[in-house]
């Protein structure tokens, strides 16, 4: 990590140098750890105030999933008012590469910022998180599937604790990054089960070659990459209210036209900010209050 101390430490001269020169090559993604010096830069920096209400509570559990042939731990967090096993619709929230289900932590404050919007007047809602693996969210050819284990496994134990995930209800998705990528593949694939979606930086490529490029991992062949594209399969969005936020210096950026190309129906905005958690603090409380909105106006699917 490249500190503002560091950048300044390199002399009139050095600075002077990054002022004229080094923004813009930065911003052409010409320079090696562009992201250090983007951030080193003040690039990254966005107002994200810290949540005013206390959160409500925050419980974890974990079961043995077959999907992905492992023990799996999850949260849920309650808004405030509202005690464990209160009957509330439920928002999925997808972690990002190398996260897992503590995106329901303090990083992002998302069960703070959700006492905040209901304090505010939205809807109460839960939130859910589970330990999605290393990996993309979708059917992988050794047998992992973090997908099969949300609409499988993780949704009916929701349900078995009172929340509303069983049939005929509706959920929020939510996710960031990797997660960003598979709550619009969820919502493709079920989407009469999705009262709304909100990403923060989506990692979505163009095409396998780019996907191969960036995160060798995150597809297993190009026939992979095709069933669960989500940019060739945006038309199935088509009447279910998605929001996708991204930063300015967000590394997917260039993506985004794609992005508002294959879902004409979603909300795309760009904002100054990076690809990180600042941004999506950020960001949190317009996702959570869209999510609200939309559970209120969505009717039972089924």
């Amino acid at each position: 990590m490249v500190s503002r101390r560091a950048v300044l430490g390199t002399g009139v001269a050095g600075l002077g140098l990054l002022a004229a020169g080094g923004v813009g090559l930065v911003g052409t993604g010409v320079v090696p750890g562009e992201s250090q010096l983007r951030r080193a830069l003040g690039a990254c920096d966005v107002y994200a105030p810290d949540p005013e209400a206390q959160p409500g509570d925050v419980i974890g559990g974990e079961f043995r999933s077959a999907h992905r042939r492992a023990a799996v731990r999850y949260r849920i967090a309650y808004p405030p008012g509202f005690a464990v096993g209160s009957s509330l619709p439920v928002c999925l929230v997808l972690h990002g590469h190398g996260g897992d289900e503590r995106v329901l932590g303090p990083e992002i404050a998302l069960p703070g910022y959700l006492a905040d919007v209901v304090a505010d007047g939205v809807p109460a809602f839960a939130l859910a998180a589970v330990d999605g693996g290393p990996r993309y969210w979708h059917p992988r050819a050794d047998g992992d599937d973090p997908l099969g284990m949300l609409t499988d496994e993780f949704l009916p134990l929701l349900a078995g604790r009172g929340l509303q995930t069983g049939a005929g209800r509706r959920i929020g998705l939510l996710g960031y990054s990797m997660g960003g990528y598979g709550a619009l593949l969820f919502a493709e694939l079920n989407a009469a089960r999705v009262a709304a979606c909100a990403v923060g930086g989506p990692a979505i490529w163009r095409s396998y070659a780019d996907a191969r490029r960036e995160s060798a991992s995150a597809f297993d062949s190009a026939a992979d990459w095709s069933r669960y594209d989500v940019l060739a399969h945006g038309a199935a969005l088509a009447g279910v209210p998605v929001r996708v936020d991204y930063g300015t210096h967000d590394p997917n950026a260039a993506v985004m036209p794609a992005v508002k190309a294959a879902m004409p129906e979603a909300r795309v905005r760009e904002s100054p900010g990076c690809h990180d958690a600042t941004f999506w603090r950020a960001k949190a409380p317009g996702a959570l209050t869209f999510i609200g909105r939309a559970f209120a106006q969505v009717p039972l699917s089924g």
